[in-house]
Formats: structure tokens, C-alpha cells, sequence
């Protein structure tokens, strides 16, 4: 009887410790190839309550009062250098899958529920790549992962990544960034139905979000980054050009200068690619971008943010390989045929540009600075497998309120030799407003401060020629100074334009009558 206890608690033991080995050895098969940090990866989930939106009306459709809480929920998933905890539970493959239906990191949910989730998991991928047998795909769904639910953040300030959460696509890559002491918030997404509808709610929700982990998270809100997968880049790309704290962004796979996605994105208020200053790194396959219609917009709109384009040439590459969904069916499904090594190969080339990256950005780490100034040689990596564009910053032009203040720093003629040099490679700046440009020469001029005030005056008929606003204004500046000839000189203009006009405004009568009396004097 001892003897056959002994047996099978031996039998249970040796099955325990194979299981064991199996699990570590998928997990090694995940990141055995990617830059994996020196930190443990801890994982939760935060909902919280932003009682400055109120999404349900207060009534519904047949004028019942609405019961229950009205205010807008928020979810945040959060990946973070860790303490090594092994009493912590780690996530597996499978619980990514389904991790955006909670509220809470250890929220028990229906098992009918959570089942669906992964048998849907399972139909995408299969339609996407192919067939997958059923101990393969269990295996898969029981592979571990670097993460630990709830594990201790390590005591060190980090830098934050913020984006839209895309189930288990980003999984890999927030665990990495993380394992490399970067937390990493994904927000649950809003889903209007475009692009720029989402913005108008994802982007307050950030920011509330922002507000929340610079109190709650060991973070340094000065080193803040954002980054997205697919339709889920779209959002953290418009909030990188719309919030100031973002100091670089990146985008997998976004399609954002494609036809109809572009269409979509570039309506939104937030989009605003002529004022981007920071630096944004662009990843996407050879195929697809040959149907970048609108890459215009990235190569010249934005040409005052260093610019990084990341275009792996693996020929038939599925959009979803850049994502955990294709790396792990090449390792673990085995379904991709001749394609499988080069599509794993692309994406661990991805990995290592977006760690490089932000690496680069927030950490000014100088290694990464030499990996992104040129091609690197990558172990084991094929050089054909990919390319890299490097678009360097051009300087913008100042706004208004940086042109008045570089005045009363360094003088006017500073300051024009300022605005000259980068005026013509900066469509967005201010200074271009007319009326706004003319309006800060008056608060110079009503001040006696008439170089600086006929520097901008001068300044507005050069880029506005054909404006007999601006000359009759350029006019009066010279008067005041008592510079008759060049008074005239610019009277004798308002003159020329307004003959040119078959209507004039009462405006532009006034500028007739009065530079006509200049003229005479």
C-alpha cells in the first residue's frame, strides 16, 4: 500500500515538473528573441469613475428616469517594472485573450463568457492564417507570459507609454517595454464608429488617466510616450500632435495615410501633422504601404519632428504578423508555411526599432541613439528583411507669442533674422494669421515702439502682398516715425492695390481716401 502511494505521488510529481518545464519552455519560445529587460513584468487592471462625463442622459428614450451610476467608466490596463514575486499569478497567452472584458485585474468572470471570448479569439486567427490543431492551439492559450497580476512596482520613476487598448495585439510589446522600465497604460477605446469620434473621447479620457497615475503610479510624467497597434494607433498618434507632454510616438501597423483610414483620421480636430515637433516613428509592411496614398503628410506635413519610417519587406506579410496574434502562430501554430521564420524575424525587427526608440526619446540612452541613426547589423537578421528612412527635424518657425518674446529678449533684428530663416518651411506657424500678425505690430506700436512695429508691418506685406490692409498699416508706421518717403512708397501701394479692385470693401475705401492725403503731403 506505501508502495503504491509512493508510485503514484511520483507519477504526480514527474507530471507536475513536465508541465512545469513545458510552460517555461513556451514562454522562452515567445521572447527568446526579443529584447528582454532586466526588470519583472507586473500587470493589473484599473477602473475608474470620470464624473466629468456624463454619457447617459439623465432620462431615457420613453422618458424614465435612468437608475444606476450615469458617469463614464475608464479601464486601464497597466504593465510595469516589477519586483519578482512567484507568488503572483502569471498571465498566460489565454488571459489576454479575454483580459478586456474586466473591470479588475482578478475580476471572476462566466466561464460560458470568457470561453466565447477565446473561441472567437481562435476563429480570427484561423481566418487570418489558417487552420490550427487543437493541442496546438491549447498550448498557445496556456503559454506563459512575463507578467505577474498585481506585482510590486518597483521603486524607481519611469517613464510612461500611454495608448487605446487592442486585446492581446500589444500584449508582447507592452510586456517588453515594460521588462525595460517603461510602464505601460492602455485605456479601453471609445468605438463611435470613426476615428475622429473616438478621438473626442479617448483623448480627455488620457489626459484624466495622465492625471490619475502621475498621483498613483511611481511615474515621471516629464519622459511620456504613446504608441498603438492598428486602428488603435490612431488615437495615441492625434493625441501626441494635440498634448504637449508627449515627448515621442510611435505607430505599428496604423495605416494611417491610407486611403479611406486617412480619410477618417485627418477630420479630426486633433490632427494637426504641420505642428508636430516630436519625434514619431512609423512601422509598417512593404505591401500595405504601397497603398499609402497620403505618406505626403508624414515625409513633408510633418517636417518639423524627427521622423523615423520602419518598412519590413517580407513579401505576403498579413497586417496582424506585426502583432502577438502572427508571432505566435509562427511559433506556436505552425501555419504559416514558407513565410513562417522571415514574418518572426519582422517582428522581433520591430520590437527591437520600437524599444530603440523610446529608448532614444525618454531615455536619451546613447546606444539606441547610434541603432536609430543608420542601419544596424542585426544578429541573425537578414538585411533585405527590412528598411529605414531617417527624415531629420527641420526648425519650425516661433508663434506670435514666442516672436514677441524673442523680441524683448534679443531685440528686433534678432528676431527677424529668426523669422526669416524658418518661416518658409512653416505653413502653420501664426505669424502667417494675418490679422494676427497686424494686431501684435499695433501692441508694439501703441507702445512708441516703432522699429519693432514697422519690422512687423513690413514682415505682413511680405507675406501678404496683395493685402491693402497691411500697406495702409505699414504706412501709418512710417508716418508716425516721420519717414515720408518710405511713408509714401507704401501709400503709393495701397493705392496700385485698390485700383486693381473692381469692388472695394469700406475698408479698403477708407485706405483709398487716407494714403491719397498721404500721397499729397
Amino acid at each position: 500500500m506505501q508502495a503504491s502511494n509512493f508510485t503514484a505521488a511520483h507519477r504526480l510529481l514527474v507530471t507536475a515538473i513536465v508541465i512545469l518545464i513545458t510552460l517555461q519552455a513556451s514562454s522562452q519560445k515567445i521572447y527568446e528573441n526579443l529584447p528582454v529587460g532586466k526588470y519583472a513584468v507586473g500587470f493589473k487592471i484599473i477602473t475608474l469613475t470620470d464624473s466629468s462625463q456624463t454619457p447617459t442622459p439623465e432620462y431615457n428614450y420613453l422618458g424614465e428616469k435612468n437608475e444606476g451610476e450615469r458617469f463614464r467608466k475608464v479601464s486601464i490596463h497597466l504593465w510595469y517594472p516589477a519586483q519578482d514575486e512567484p507568488a503572483n499569478r502569471r498571465l498566460t497567452y489565454g488571459d489576454y485573450c479575454y483580459n478586456r472584458l474586466l473591470t479588475s485585474t482578478n475580476e471572476v468572470i462566466d466561464t460560458a463568457r470568457k470561453n466565447a471570448h477565446l473561441a472567437e479569439c481562435r476563429q480570427r486567427t484561423e481566418r487570418w492564417f489558417g487552420s490550427t490543431a487543437d493541442d496546438a492551439w491549447q498550448t498557445l492559450l496556456s503559454a506563459p507570459m512575463l507578467a505577474r497580476a498585481e506585482a510590486t512596482q518597483v521603486d524607481e520613476r519611469c517613464p510612461l507609454l500611454i495608448g487605446t487598448l487592442r486585446e492581446l495585439s500589444t500584449s508582447i510589446s507592452n510586456e517588453l517595454l515594460a521588462s525595460n522600465g517603461y510602464v505601460v497604460a492602455m485605456i479601453t477605446e471609445a468605438n463611435t464608429g470613426s476615428f475622429a469620434g473616438d478621438a473626442l473621447q479617448d483623448i480627455p479620457e488620457m489626459q484624466f488617466v495622465l492625471q490619475y497615475l502621475s498621483k498613483k503610479m511611481n511615474i515621471d510624467i516629464d519622459k511620456l510616450g504613446c504608441f498603438g497597434f492598428s486602428g488603435s494607433g490612431f488615437v495615441p498618434l492625434l493625441f501626441g500632435m494635440y498634448d504637449s507632454r508627449v515627448k515621442a510616438m510611435a505607430d505599428i501597423e496604423s495605416g494611417v495615410y491610407m486611403d479611406v483610414l486617412y480619410q477618417s483620421f485627418a477630420v479630426s480636430n486633433y490632427y494637426q501633422p504641420s505642428k508636430l515637433t516630436i519625434p514619431f516613428l512609423h512601422i509598417f509592411t512593404r505591401d500595405l504601404s504601397k497603398q499609402e496614398k497620403f505618406i505626403s503628410d508624414f515625409t513633408n506635413k510633418t517636417n518639423h519632428a524627427a521622423r523615423y519610417r520602419l518598412i519590413v519587406n517580407q513579401p505576403g506579410m498579413h497586417h496582424w504578423d506585426n502583432a502577438a496574434e502572427g508571432y505566435t502562430s509562427c511559433i506556436f501554430l505552425h501555419n504559416r508555411g514558407d513565410k513562417e521564420t522571415n514574418t518572426k524575424k519582422c517582428f522581433e525587427i520591430e520590437s527591437n526599432y520600437l524599444l530603440n526608440f523610446f529608448n532614444a526619446m525618454l531615455k536619451d540612452d546613447a546606444q539606441s541613439k547610434t541603432f536609430l541613426s543608420a542601419k544596424p547589423q542585426l544578429a541573425s537578421m537578414p538585411s533585405s528583411l527590412w528598411d529605414i528612412d531617417v527624415l531629420p527635424a527641420t526648425k519650425r518657425a516661433p508663434t506670435l507669442d514666442e516672436l514677441t518674446y524673442i523680441i524683448q529678449k534679443k531685440g528686433i533684428k534678432e528676431a527677424m533674422e529668426i523669422v526669416n530663416s524658418t518661416i518658409q518651411g512653416d505653413s502653420a506657424t501664426d505669424i502667417r494669421i494675418v490679422y494676427m500678425l497686424n494686431g501684435t505690430a499695433y501692441s508694439f506700436f501703441r507702445n512708441k515702439k516703432y522699429d519693432e512695429a514697422i519690422a512687423l508691418f513690413k514682415l505682413n506685406t511680405t507675406l501678404h502682398p496683395g493685402d491693402v490692409n497691411v500697406f495702409d498699416s505699414l504706412a501709418e508706421g512710417y508716418e508716425a516715425t516721420g519717414d515720408t518717403e518710405n511713408m509714401k512708397k507704401a501709400a503709393a501701394q495701397v493705392l496700385q492695390l485698390v485700383a486693381n479692385k473692381s469692388v472695394l470693401t469700406d475698408g479698403e475705401k477708407s485706405a483709398k481716401e487716407v494714403n491719397s492725403k498721404r500721397l499729397a503731403k
